[in-house]
């Protein structure tokens, strides 16, 4: 009976513990809301409540729910040891459950570290191909290729813009994000307040700003971040179940990407993405995106562009004569084999340029990969769109050199031909000084950005 009774009492400490975590968790977010200053007043407490479905629609959520009663129950037990022993209880309670775990787990890191840093790849950095002036060498003016990367987080300075600089990167990617509950359902979340004042446009200006003292054009390329994704659904399979649907939803899409196509026309910004990766409702709907583009056009006059997905959209998009470049997002499988040669990648991409280029032929427009990348695995060229696993983070091995190869294979590929209009690198994502050692698409400290510089500081042969 005592022991009954223990269980039912512990079982109520842990729902206190746990019950007390998921408040905390959803004032927290509702502080987070109401205090980000692109958030309109009258919309707080719908976005919480959206922001709590999707919380506590994950069970991860209750796992770490489970934290803080197990720290409880680890200090509890050590101040049992000190009752019962004092300080020698203390001692021996705390040495057996908190220093020796502590000791094991760094001594599992360090071991996991040096199997995932075991790669031998000796790589001699070419600082001779840096662009040392103060400003970028605008190559895009003698052949036509943009040199971009996607940059995310970037410091408040110029610090980061330097370094790109002098990787002769020249163009910016800058991507807004707009979430979507589901895939099915018209429930884009919209609406900023007022467009000059909220903090997002403002950072836009600001790097602006830091771009034009560099020369750096920009691409502003918004994307849909889908919340709930059963199945492997993603962005690319949104639909809709009814006409009326769809009306909304290309109203709400509509409300999402005219702000950002007039704060492109406000800022002399170059390029304009028109969507990312909408497979389904771009073969569904061309009527309405035609339409869409000319609202887009009424109120930005730049260059624009779709960046569509490299599996089987490509070619059937119908609206490319109304835009200026073919956008391709070229996660195009180059390897069949971990740790390829540059060779073996070189010829992955035949097939490839012989589908792009008749895709350029085909509507007489230039190909601009919107997108590339390859994370610093040793399986980068197999499904180089993946992102990376919890096993690729935490114990699979880095591989610097494939990373390096699939960017080299490219640059002696499909950037020589006429047709290809550059490309826009993903990723970059500043967190101030990065030694290179994860195997994530980031290039930061990684023999890939020196290959990327390499590519990006050659003149082609043959221009568009």
């Amino acid at each position: 009976m005592g022991s009954r009774q223990k269980i039912r009492s512990e079982l109520k400490v842990f729902l206190l513990w746990a019950i007390s975590s998921l408040v905390i968790f959803a004032v927290t977010v509702y502080i987070i809301i109401a205090f980000n200053q692109e958030v309109p007043k009258s919309q707080v407490v719908s976005l919480w409540v959206q922001s709590l479905g999707i919380i506590y629609g994950n069970a991860t959520t209750y796992l770490l729910a489970t934290i803080p009663y197990l720290l409880f129950v680890l200090l509890r037990s050590i101040y049992r040891d000190y009752i019962k022993k004092n300080w020698k209880g203390l001692i021996t309670g705390a040495s057996i459950k908190l220093l020796l775990p502590a000791f094991l787990v760094i001594i599992y890191t360090q071991f996991i570290d040096s199997y995932r840093l075991s790669e031998n790849f000796e790589y001699t950095w070419d600082y001779s191909i840096e662009n040392t002036s103060s400003s970028i060498k605008d190559l895009h003016e003698i052949d036509q290729k943009h040199r971009g990367i996607h940059v995310f987080n970037l410091l408040a300075d110029s610090t980061d813009l330097e370094i790109l600089k002098t990787n002769n990167v020249e163009w910016l990617t800058l991507v807004p994000y707009m979430s979507q509950q589901e895939y099915d359902t018209p429930s884009l979340r919209v609406g900023f307040g007022r467009r000059d004042s909220t903090r997002r446009f403002t950072r836009y200006h600001k790097t602006k700003e830091l771009a034009d003292a560099y020369g750096f054009k920009i691409m502003l390329k918004p994307h849909i971040w889908l919340n709930n994704t059963p199945g492997g659904i993603w962005r690319s399979n949104i639909k809709m179940k009814t006409e009326a649907d769809w009306d909304l939803w290309f109203q709400q899409y509509e409300a999402f990407i005219l702000p950002y196509a007039e704060l492109a026309e406000e800022l002399d910004i170059e390029l304009f993405c028109v969507g990312t990766e909408l497979h389904t409702p771009v073969i569904e709907k061309p009527e309405k995106w035609r339409a869409l583009i000319q609202k887009v056009k009424q109120v930005y006059s730049g260059k624009l562009t779709y960046a569509a997905n490299w599996s089987d959209e490509v070619e059937h998009v119908d609206f490319w004569d109304e835009l200026d470049f073919i956008g391709v997002q070229a996660y195009f499988p180059v390897a069949s084999r971990r740790n390829p040669s540059l060779e073996h990648m070189e010829a992955g991409w035949e097939k490839h340029i012989d589908y792009l280029q008749n895709q350029s032929n085909a509507f007489n427009k230039p190909v601009l990969f919107t997108e590339i990348g390859y994370k610093s695995t040793s399986n980068a060229g197999i499904k180089p769109w993946e992102w990376n696993s919890l096993s690729n983070r935490f114990y699979r091995r880095i591989s610097k050199r494939t990373q390096a190869l699939a960017y080299q294979a490219f640059f002696n590929t499909v950037w020589q031909e006429p047709w290809f209009a550059g490309a826009h690198i993903w990723e970059w994502q500043s967190r101030g000084t990065r030694d290179g050692n994860d195997n994530s698409f980031t290039l930061e400290g990684k023999p890939a950005l020196n290959i990327v510089a390499k590519g990006f500081g050659s003149v082609s042969s043959e221009f568009p």
